[in-house]
C-alpha cells in the first residue's frame, strides 16, 4: 500500500502556515522537517508521529538532498501519510520542485501546499511593503548564492525599477553591491538587511546600496537583503515601531506552549524549550473507597488535574461517586482544566501561590476534615508544612514527576553552541526541577533575567547560579506575564 507526501510550506512563523498545510500536519504519520522553520508547528503533529529533522544550513547538512528524497519515498511506500515541512514556501529556493520530481519518478502520490515565503512576510514584518504605488510596481526575488550558470545578470537587475530582494545573500552582500553598482545602479538607492526575522534576536539595519556590505556585517544569518525605494519605508508594525523583547521558556510542552501564546499577545517573541516530561505515577492515586475518607481534594497544577481525570476514566469511575469531596485549586488555570470535565472548584485563592492556597485551606477546612493532595513529586513543601502547623489531617499523593527530555524541536535551534550565547533577554522557569536539569546541560544566556513561577523555583535558581530571579506573584502563566511586565 502506497501512502502520500504533502510538500508543505510552513510559512515564516507558526501563524503563517496555511489552513490546508495545518490540516495535513495534524493528520501526518511522518513529518520530515527543516531547521529554518518555526518549531512550534511540530507540536501540531499527532501523538506518535515520527519526526525527522533533515535541516540544511550553510556547511552543516544533516542529510543530503538525495537522502531526503529517498526518505520520503521509503515512508510513503510503507503506506504512511508524510508531510515534508519546509520553511516559507516549498519552491522559493526550497528545492520542493526537485522533491516533487523524485516522488513522481518513483510513482509516489504527492501534493504541493504553498506557504508564505519570507521574501514577502519578512519585509512586511519589519515594516517594508514589497510593492507600493508610486515607488515600486514590481518585485524581483533572487538567491544570493545561486549557481553560476543560472545567476541573474547584474546589468538586468540594476535596470529594474521595483524592489529587489536577495535571499541567502548575507555572505555575498559586498559582491552583490559591487555588481549592481558597476551595472549603473545609484549608490544612494535605499537598502535594508533583515536578520533572523520571526526569531529571537531579529534585527533590521538600514542603509544605502553604497554601504550594503558594511551594514550586512552588523547582523547574522539567516538574512534578507532588500534594495529599492520601499527599503526606506517604516510602516508602523510592532517590529519597526519598537525592538522586540525575547524570552526563552523552559518547562513542559504544555507550559511552554501556553506561555509562548500569552507572551505573543504582548509582542514578546518566545522560543520554547520543552525539556521537562511529565511521568504519571497513577498508582499513587487512591482507590475510590479510600477517597471516601476525605473531605477535600486539592490540585496544584493543570497536569495533576489531567492525570487524575485520565485515571478516573481508565478505572471507569463514575465521578458522581466523589460528589462528597470539596475541591481546591491553586489558580484559575487549574480550575479551568477541571471545568472541562464539568467539575467546579470550591476554593481558588485570590492570589495563586502555594502560600495563599495553604492559608485559604487552613481557614476553610473544618474540624476533623481530611485533605487529599494530588500533585507533583517535586511539589513545594510549604503547603504540607502549613497544613501540619494548623493540625489539619492530610495525605500528600505524588501522582506524577518530571524528568528531563532533550528537546528535538525547540529553542535548541537558537541555543546552539555559540560562544556568545543566545540573545534572550529573559529566561522563564516553571519548576525547580526544570532549573536544575536545564542548567546541568545548557549554558544560561549571559544577560538574561530569570523569571520563576514560585519561590521554590527561584531558590533553586539562586543556589545554582548565585543570581537572583524575579518571582511571579502567582503560580500561573498570567502571573509570570505580569512579573515580566513589571520589569
Amino acid at each position: 500500500m502506497t501512502g502520500k507526501v504533502w510538500i508543505t510550506g510552513a510559512g515564516s512563523e507558526a501563524g503563517l502556515i496555511t489552513v490546508k498545510g495545518l490540516e495535513a500536519l495534524r493528520r501526518a504519520q511522518v513529518v520530515v522537517y527543516d531547521d529554518l522553520l518555526d518549531h512550534a508547528l511540530l507540536g501540531e503533529a499527532p501523538e506518535g508521529c515520527e519526526l525527522v529533522c533533515v535541516g540544511k544550513r550553510k556547511n552543516a547538512h544533516k542529510k543530503e538532498q538525495e537522502e531526503i528524497q529517498a526518505l520520503l519515498i521509503d515512508r510513503a511506500r510503507r503506506g504512511l501519510q508524510v508531510v515534508r515541512l519546509k520553511g516559507g514556501d516549498p519552491t522559493v529556493f526550497g528545492r520542493g520542485g526537485e522533491e516533487a520530481i523524485a516522488l513522481e519518478e518513483a510513482g509516489v502520490p504527492y501534493e504541493m501546499i504553498p506557504g508564505v515565503s519570507s521574501c514577502i512576510s519578512a519585509l512586511e514584518h519589519f515594516g517594508i511593503p514589497i510593492t507600493h504605488r508610486g515607488m515600486a510596481s514590481s518585485f524581483t526575488v533572487a538567491t544570493g548564492h545561486g549557481a553560476g550558470e543560472t545567476a541573474e545578470s547584474f546589468s538586468v537587475l540594476a535596470g529594474i525599477k521595483g524592489t529587489l530582494v536577495y535571499m541567502m545573500g548575507l555572505s555575498r552582500a559586498g559582491e552583490i553591491a559591487d555588481g549592481l553598482l558597476e551595472a549603473g545602479m545609484d549608490p544612494e538607492t535605499p537598502a535594508s538587511v533583515l536578520s533572523c526575522a520571526f526569531m529571537p534576536g531579529e534585527k533590521r539595519v538600514d542603509g544605502k546600496l553604497g554601504n550594503l556590505a558594511q551594514i550586512a556585517g552588523e547582523v547574522k544569518a539567516p538574512a534578507i537583503l532588500v534594495i529599492g525605494k520601499t527599503a526606506a519605508m517604516h510602516l508602523k508594525s510592532p517590529v519597526s515601531a519598537a525592538p522586540h523583547q525575547t524570552a526563552l521558556i523552559v518547562g513542559t510542552s504544555s507550559f511552554t506552549e501556553r506561555m509562548a501564546a500569552a507572551l505573543a499577545e504582548d509582542g514578546i517573541r518566545a522560543a520554547q524549550f520543552p525539556c521537562m516530561e511529565i511521568v504519571p505515577q497513577r498508582e499513587e492515586i487512591p482507590q475510590e473507597e479510600e477517597m471516601k475518607e476525605y473531605d477535600w481534594l486539592v490540585f496544584t497544577s493543570v497536569n495533576g488535574v489531567r492525570i487524575f481525570l485520565e485515571e478516573m476514566a481508565g478505572r471507569r469511575t463514575d465521578i458522581r461517586r466523589l460528589a462528597h469531596l470539596k475541591i481546591a485549586c491553586i489558580g484559575r488555570g487549574t480550575a479551568a482544566e477541571l471545568k472541562k470535565a464539568y467539575l467546579y472548584a470550591d476554593l481558588v485563592p485570590a492570589s495563586f501561590t502555594t502560600q495563599d492556597l495553604a492559608a485559604e485551606l487552613s481557614r476553610k477546612v473544618g474540624a476533623n476534615e481530611k485533605v487529599l493532595i494530588l500533585r507533583a513529586a517535586e511539589g513545594n513543601p510549604l503547603l504540607t508544612n502549613m497544613l501540619k502547623n494548623e493540625k489539619i489531617l492530610y495525605r500528600n499523593c505524588r501522582i506524577y514527576r518530571t524528568q528531563y527530555r532533550e528537546p528535538e524541536m525547540a529553542a535548541a535551534l537558537y541555543f546552539g553552541k555559540k560562544e556568545s550565547g543566545p540573545p534572550f533577554e529573559y529566561v522563564i522557569f516553571a519548576s525547580a526541577g526544570g532549573v536544575r536539569e536545564f542548567l546541568e546541560r545548557n549554558r544560561l544566556p549571559e544577560k538574561a533575567r530569570a523569571i520563576c513561577i514560585g519561590s521554590l523555583t527561584a531558590a533553586e535558581y539562586a543556589r545554582l547560579t548565585g543570581r537572583e530571579a524575579v518571582i511571579a506573584g502567582e503560580c500561573s502563566v498570567e502571573g509570570i506575564r505580569r512579573a515580566l511586565h513589571g520589569l
